[in-house]
């Protein structure tokens, strides 16, 4: 880890393994404040970045449990067109499901990057739904169900969802939901709250290269209550690995965390046949990247974020028993924290 820090000059990381639901390995290195001296703490709560689609979909697993949502309805069945709009693609009318918007298959743009800064900046959202009516006008980019593009707009959707399904919000639900897992280190997170061992963020000064600096005054405007389903949750690596055996516990029927059928149809890859970088080999279902018969593994279940000044990736090998978690605070870099991550669990995989 240490070599792999001094390479790709990361200030701070931590990294966590179980096996058979006991936690093996959790460690910090190097430093989440470097002008403080503040070393990583194991418990240190990082930014998930976009695993928090994979949580956002456990939540509506929990709501399939309930038969209070179909992933086959349309959309409109839970939002009105009041708040969000009918669609057409080419002059036509068409229809957009709960089961495509989770897949990144609905035709959604992108959404929620540097270029929307503008309609984030400074401004507060008591909920998740706020989120959605300002990129109403934005035009699909293809026909729902033809084809993939990420879409960090569409798990806003998804919390938008949650909220009128339930009529709360995205972030008590949530709250109920870690509670139950007892993951005491996970939020969505607020910027002025007071979090324990919570880091601080670099990327480097040309991108790609240059020295280390601390992510520019921009990373402390943006309202991150607007994008807590998608890419806004916080959570130690240990309350992660607590979230990936209950999900590997319920996908073999072992908890009451999710049925069993539910984790099937939630870990559905949806995107067979279809172009989907940069996921390379994994096929996509909701919420989860799925890979068959990944080396020496036989199935990896995954996800990872990059966000302003973070990198992050867990995994999930059902059929081992196993689950990694791997933070950085520093972004661009889920590629390499990929390989990397995959390196040490192949060393797990031998003393199996």
């Amino acid at each position: 880890m240490k070599a792999f820090m001094k390479s790709n000059q990361i200030p701070g990381a931590v990294m966590a393994f179980s096996i058979n639901g006991t936690n093996v390995w959790t460690e910090g290195f190097g430093y989440t404040d470097i002008e403080n001296n503040v070393e990583t703490h194991k418990d240190s709560v990082f930014r998930i970045a976009s695993m928090s689609k994979s949580l956002t979909s456990a939540l509506v697993g929990q709501l399939m449990d309930r038969h209070l949502i179909d992933l086959n309805a349309e959309i409109h069945k839970y939002l009105s067109k009041d708040f969000y709009p009918f669609k057409t693609f080419n002059g036509s009318a068409v229809n957009m499901t709960v089961r495509q918007v989770m897949s990144h298959t609905a035709g959604l743009y992108r959404g929620i990057t540097v270029e929307d800064f503008d309609k984030l900046l400074l401004r507060r959202a008591d909920n998740v739904s706020h989120t959605i009516p300002p990129f109403n006008d934005e035009p699909l980019i293809y026909k729902p169900g033809t084809n993939w593009s990420y879409s960090n707009y569409g798990y806003q959707m998804v919390g938008a969802l949650i909220e009128s399904i339930l009529d709360n919000t995205y972030e008590n639900e949530m709250q109920k939901m870690f509670t139950q897992l007892n993951m005491n280190s996970t939020f969505a997170e607020r910027r002025e709250a007071i979090y324990k061992h919570r880091p601080q963020y670099y990327h480097l000064s040309d991108g790609t290269s240059g020295t280390l600096v601390k992510c520019d005054m921009l990373d402390d405007l943006i309202s991150y209550e607007g994008y807590w389903p998608a890419g806004g949750l916080i959570s130690s690596a240990e309350d992660i690995l607590r979230f990936g055996n209950a999900m590997i516990s319920s996908y073999k029927g072992t908890n009451g965390f999710l049925s069993q059928s539910t984790v099937e149809e939630l870990w559905s890859p949806e995107t067979r046949g279809m172009i989907i970088p940069p996921l390379n080999t994994s096929e996509y279902a909701k919420g989860w990247a799925i890979v068959k018969d990944p080396g020496p593994f036989k199935e990896v279940i995954w996800h990872a974020g990059d966000l302003t000044g973070v990198s992050t990736t867990f995994k999930l090998y059902p059929a081992e028993n196993m689950v990694a978690v791997a933070y950085v605070n520093m972004g661009g870099l889920f590629v390499e924290l990929e390989e990397f991550t995959i390196k040490v669990a192949n060393m797990f995989k031998d003393i199996l």
